[in-house]
């Protein structure tokens, strides 16, 4: 009961505050306990995030296969101010999501704090639910800055 409750928590807070993935999330994880496909939790927590990733890859690639971005405006976007800004934007973000993953992992007491951030913005500020790696990088860099 111990392991289920929180799982439980989740899903419910996911139902209440209509985040969905959250809610699925939690209800899938639940599901793989409850079958006693335990043995599967370390394969899930490693791959997993490479997997959500290679999804999110692939959703930023189909306007490239749709024709809705042509070699064309890729160039001129990519010179463009808000262009080279989203080119910072990258490198920032990706930085951040390393610091994340590296603060997860020897902090994994944060996860929770981070869940409930998510779901706040989610619930209360129109938030969406894809950034709990960037939630960690920015608590990484917060804490360096007001902490460290």
């Amino acid at each position: 009961m111990a392991t289920v409750l929180p799982l439980l928590i989740v899903f419910l807070i996911g139902l209440i505050t209509k985040n969905n993935l959250l809610g699925a999330a939690a209800a899938i994880v639940f599901f793989v306990d409850l079958m006693r496909l335990d043995r599967f939790f370390p394969l899930i927590q490693s791959r997993g995030l490479e997997a959500g990733v290679l999804f999110l890859t692939i959703a930023l690639l189909v306007p490239f296969a749709n024709g809705q971005l042509t070699m064309k405006n890729l160039a001129s976007s990519l010179f463009s101010p808000i262009g080279v800004l989203a080119v910072m934007g990258g490198i920032l973000g990706a930085y951040l999501n390393s610091q994340g993953l590296d603060l997860i992992a020897v902090e994994p007491s944060i996860i929770p704090g981070i869940l409930i951030g998510v779901v706040v913005s989610v619930a209360f500020f129109g938030g969406v639910s894809v950034g709990p790696i960037m939630a960690a990088g920015i608590t990484a860099l917060l804490a360096r800055i007001l902490i460290r």
